[in-house]
């Protein structure tokens, strides 16, 4: 069965708003608690931009579902000997699984702090050693070393681990990042669908896993959609807006102002619009919708919610959609 889960925006909500959100999910029979992990948002109007980490030791005395991120940056934005160590801690603290998400990352998470935003062969080679350095340091009990490329580490010990380590998903749109997660991760996230994921990245993840010995099956994958619900379809629509410049492929770009981001999201057109998000006014339309999802072979969906009444959606979900699935 596949597991319908929330996707809390960072970029939408306020932290204190998005824990509220989470508890009515978890109320509502959603499965799972994603995050995400920048620095500045994909929008400039009314956004926030609280961060992930400090909300996530809040989020484990508060939800009692597995939770973790979806796009953490393997880039300078963070050394990877700190991300192991700060998921090793909300894992020891946390009743339920614990994920880290990792990706290549964006400029908005580099450039704003004076780093600086590499090709993407770059990007995807500190990303593979951000990946051998957590896996080095949550499985070693000693010391550990590390000399690569673009980091480093000197006898690091994590002294505080929980008795299991935390799961590591890998955020992908492209094949070539996606067969990391054959190699090193426990699951895979996209928010590709359709043809571009059946034909290209579902493919690709199973053939290296064979490749490198791996079972595919085991290894889970996940799609985060961003769905808006109302009864009024066009009210519904329109509360995409925040959401555009994510139709216009800014997730590879080195684009680091929000205002210059939202700005990139009014050359949206309705088709673009009415394939990336879930829009609907009725519940067995969201339903519907899942299931299609489903059938691409998803073991997860992760819903963001832009709805124009944020909790009505989490209420027909619990009561309408979920139980039909």
């Amino acid at each position: 069965m596949v597991s319908i889960d929330y996707m809390a925006h960072q970029e939408q909500y306020s932290p204190s708003q998005l824990l509220r959100f989470s508890e009515l999910a978890s109320q509502n029979g959603f499965y799972f608690v994603w995050t995400s992990d920048h620095f500045h948002p994909w929008f400039h109007t009314d956004a926030e931009a609280g961060f992930a980490w400090s909300w996530l030791g809040a989020a484990t005395e508060r939800i009692d579902v597995p939770l973790g991120t979806c796009v953490t940056p393997a880039g300078e934005h963070y050394h990877p000997a700190l991300m192991a160590q700060a998921f090793a801690t909300l894992q020891e603290m946390h009743d339920e699984r614990v994920v880290l998400g990792l990706s290549t990352g964006e400029a908005m998470n580099e450039k704003p702090l004076g780093h600086d935003w590499p090709e993407y062969p770059v990007r995807r080679d500190r990303l593979e050693e951000t990946l051998e350095i957590v896996h080095g340091l949550w499985e070693n009990e000693g010391f550990y070393n590390y000399e690569g490329e673009h980091f480093d580490v000197d006898d690091a010990r994590l002294y505080t681990m929980p008795d299991e380590r935390p799961t590591i998903q890998i955020a992908a749109n492209g094949p070539s990042t996606a067969t990391l997660a054959s190699q090193y991760g426990d699951g895979f996230i996209t928010v590709k669908k359709g043809e571009e994921y059946t034909d290209r990245l579902y493919p690709a993840i199973r053939r290296y896993a064979e490749e490198v010995g791996r079972d595919p099956d085991e290894i889970e994958t996940t799609l985060l959609v961003i769905a808006s619900y109302d009864s009024d379809y066009e009210r519904a629509r329109a509360s995409t807006r925040p959401w555009w410049a994510t139709t216009q492929n800014v997730f590879d770009r080195a684009m680091a102002n929000p205002k210059d981001i939202e700005r990139e999201g009014e050359k949206a057109t309705e088709e673009e619009i009415e394939a990336k998000f879930l829009i609907a006014d009725d519940p067995s339309a969201v339903a519907a919708q899942l299931e299609e999802y489903a059938e691409m072979g998803f073991d997860r969906i992760a819903l963001g919610n832009t709805s124009p009444e944020p909790e009505r959606f989490f209420e027909v979900m619990g009561d309408e959609v979920i139980p039909s699935l």
